[in-house]
């Protein structure tokens, strides 16, 4: 009785981290799409291969910004902890 018990219970387990494997595949899916749309709405542009051809125009942009970003927060951080 037990051990069908835990086989009931491992399965159980089994089961959720698999829907929330699928929950998280579709979160990440829809915000991919939400955030696509929102470039191209902003940007006004139609064309999906104008689109890339911007994006890889900015993207070093954009990691140089990150960068920057993070080392920012590194410091605010520390700032806020003296």
């Amino acid at each position: 009785m037990t051990k069908q018990n835990t086989k009931t219970k491992i399965t159980d387990i089994e089961e959720q981290i698999k829907k929330l494997k699928e929950k998280q595949k579709r979160i990440l899916t829809n915000s991919q799409r939400d955030i696509g749309k929102y470039l191209m709405d902003i940007w006004g542009i139609e064309d999906v291969s104008e689109a890339k051809v911007l994006i890889d125009l900015f993207k070093d942009q954009v990691k140089v910004y990150n960068e920057v970003a993070s080392s920012n927060e590194g410091t605010e951080k520390d700032e806020t902890n003296n």
